[in-house]
């Protein structure tokens, strides 16, 4: 990456700006002010996210911020009600609260004598969600967007449920968030009320994996708070990764679904932005997001030669070409390519029969039942539900896949005449029976190289009770024959000549998915179900796709006072039929020397169980800590979150603790336990 430190404008940075509420609660928010502003009011755009702007992502923050305003854009970086130093405590899946409280933030931005009243809005995750909720309420200072990995519908697209099936993820992020909303606001920002502030959000804080789990259907609870695209009137860059599998499918429904200026942009990345991708080819996206936000607040049409970028074309995607069976590579091979619109006309659907012997025909072969029962460790080489590689290089990708291939139903194509590219969404619409209530199915597209390994494409999963709808869960009837569409992610690929296309069926995804309460005997009707692939011809236009190289502000200084990193490893215990996936993350420790010498930690574990034959031994536990110093100020904040289930139930247990630094050592100041059983309402 470049850094940048010699811009066109000058700025200010203030760290403590205070956006006043109608009931009186204040977020609190950092400025990057151009100078220029001073004589000449500017645009701004903002991020609004709960993950703090005085700690662990300020560096972050600092390299965007600064280098949006070295342009001469006003920014800021809101601190959501109840985080960071804002008053107030943050509600679970409070989507409206967050939409109100950030419409007021547009209308204080307008009417500052700096600015000329628009406002465009960018962020990953959390911070695209912010973006893409408030041009759902149509504000008129907002005139622009360029969210990330973000999620237009909660259920759909998340880290709690995957074709309504409940993810071991939703534990993990559940004790994230848990934690994220038990951290003090800074004394140096608020004053004394910090104390009386932290005390306030510690009780208020409740794991959310207890609302996500009474809400494990598309009911009204998640139809309320999805959005709707006919009701956005700004125009909209939306932008994620082919290894965010969790997000990377809003983008071609957004490309779809709206009706205003829009684009879309997918690379190999995990949940990261796209100048910080990995794996890589990154890109220079602080660039692009200007050339968005120029186009659309400065009427610049841009510097290129075609004229500008919405002459470009619609979808911009990574093509990956026989991608290593590995958890963790640096840089996906391929190439980039492009679409004029989206949906494409040119992608064609091809079907592909899954027929007897395991074979993968153009042809539907004899109709033949197919019987298996997969192991409850089939899922071990999944990897991460969304990549991250927050600190550094670490095993999160989906590994060689040939083990959970033995524990499959699979189907094996003959070696490829010819290199075959898809851009899409692949669909496999299966003819099976059950023998029980309640199942899951897995369907896993897998390249398979002439030495045997297999590389993961995409895959997914649904809840067979929803045959009937997401929000009309029905009990299975054993032996019944029932037709099912799986959509998997959407996913780009080059599969080259000599290589294999495999699909394998299963119903069993673990540690990915919670296993169904007792094992399930599949018949697969081989003859009768099939795969479509969207396939896309090459395009000499391909070659033109070009992006500039990765450049940022410099970020301000983290002095290291301890190394950070993630691991997983997995253990089995042969006599037992115990299987254990342990994860362990931590930060590092740092101090943060442009916040007053702050030094931050936050540490995790993750811990899932599974006994083979016996899915009720199924249990997940994750841990997460967080710690702030600074001289003899200090705290610390653990929680736990443990959930576990018989064959009714699922069973949450969880404790949040918290401790504050006196004269003789950490004093625990908060402390209280959670207990809940929700019944299982079709998982």
């Amino acid at each position: 990456m470049k850094t940048i430190t010699d811009f066109p404008h000058r700025w200010t940075e203030t760290d403590d700006c205070w956006i006043p509420m109608p009931d009186g609660v204040k977020l609190a928010a950092k400025l990057w002010l151009p100078e220029s502003a001073a004589s000449k009011p500017v645009p701004t755009i903002i991020e609004v996210l709960p993950y703090r702007k005085r700690d662990i992502y300020a560096p972050r923050d600092a390299m965007h911020h600064r280098y949006f305003a070295g342009h001469g854009y006003a920014c800021m970086r809101v601190d959501i009600r109840g985080s960071g130093d804002s008053d107030g405590v943050q509600g679970v899946f409070a989507m409206k609260q967050e939409q109100d409280d950030t419409l007021e933030v547009l209308k204080w931005i307008a009417a500052q004598p700096w600015s000329d009243g628009q406002v465009g809005m960018f962020g990953i995750s959390w911070g695209g969600f912010q973006a893409i909720q408030t041009a759902y309420r149509a504000p008129k200072e907002l005139k622009a967007i360029v969210p990330c990995s973000y999620a237009p519908d909660r259920y759909t697209y998340s880290q709690v449920f995957r074709g309504g099936s409940v993810l071991l993820r939703s534990i993990r992020w559940s004790t994230q968030m848990f934690g994220y909303k038990s951290r003090p606001p800074d004394p140096l920002q608020v004053g004394d009320k910090w104390r009386a502030m932290w005390l306030a959000r510690l009780e208020s804080n409740v794991p959310q994996i207890i609302s996500a789990l009474q809400h494990q259907n598309y009911s009204e609870y998640w139809k309320s708070r999805a959005i709707d695209f006919d009701r956005i009137k700004c125009p909209f860059y939306a932008v994620s990764g082919w290894a965010d599998s969790s997000y990377v499918g809003a983008v071609g429904e957004t490309l779809k679904k709206l009706k205003v200026p829009r684009k879309g942009l997918i690379g190999p990345w995990g949940h990261r932005f796209a100048h910080l991708g990995v794996p890589g080819p990154a890109i220079g996206f602080l660039q692009e997001t200007l050339r968005w936000f120029d186009h659309w607040m400065r009427g610049k049409p841009g510097q290129d030669k075609s004229g500008g970028i919405m002459k470009e074309p619609m979808l911009t995607a990574w093509m990956p070409q026989a991608v290593p069976a590995k958890n963790y590579y640096a840089e996906s091979p391929g190439r980039w390519v492009a679409e004029p619109q989206w949906p494409s006309s040119r992608i064609k659907t091809k079907r592909l029969s899954l027929n007897n012997g395991g074979q993968l025909g153009e042809r539907a072969g004899k109709a033949v039942k197919i019987v298996a029962c997969t192991p409850q460790t089939l899922g071990l080489d999944c990897g991460e539900l969304m990549p991250w590689f927050q600190h550094g290089a670490s095993p999160e990708m989906p590994g060689d896949q040939r083990a959970d291939d033995g524990k499959s139903i699979c189907f094996d194509g003959a070696p490829l005449a010819k290199t075959t590219e898809i851009l899409g969404t692949p669909v496999a619409t299966l003819t099976l029976s059950v023998d029980r209530p309640t199942a899951f199915i897995c369907v896993r597209l897998c390249d398979v190289a002439p030495d045997g390994a297999s590389t993961r494409v995409t895959y997914g999963v649904f809840n067979l009770t929803h045959l009937n709808g997401a929000d009309k869960p029905i009990r299975l009837k054993p032996g019944q024959r029932y037709t099912v569409r799986v959509p998997l992610a959407d996913a780009g690929y080059s599969f080259v000549k000599g290589h294999r296309l495999r699909v394998a069926v299963s119903t069993t995804y673990w540690p990915l998915i919670w296993p169904s309460p007792e094992p399930v005997t599949l018949t697969l009707h081989a003859g009768k179900s099939f795969i479509e692939l969207p396939v896309r011809p090459p395009r000499k236009e391909d070659a033109k796709v070009k992006f500039k190289p990765v450049e940022a502000a410099p970020p301000f200084k983290r002095t290291p006072l301890a190394a950070g990193g993630r691991n997983r490893v997995v253990r089995t215990d042969m006599g037992k039929n115990e299987t254990i996936v342990e994860v362990t993350d931590s930060s590092g420790r740092g101090r943060y020397d442009e916040i007053e010498n702050l030094i931050a930690e936050a540490r995790s574990t993750e811990r899932y169980r599974i006994v083979e034959g016996d899915p009720l031994a199924c249990e997940a536990e994750v841990t997460w800590t967080w710690l702030f110093e600074r001289g003899d100020w200090g705290t610390r904040t653990e929680m736990r979150t443990k959930v576990a289930c018989d064959k009714k139930d699922f069973i949450v247990t969880a404790r949040l603790e918290a401790y504050e630094r006196n004269g003789q050592g950490d004093k625990q100041v908060f402390a209280r336990d959670f207990s809940e059983r929700i019944r299982r309402n079709g998982n």
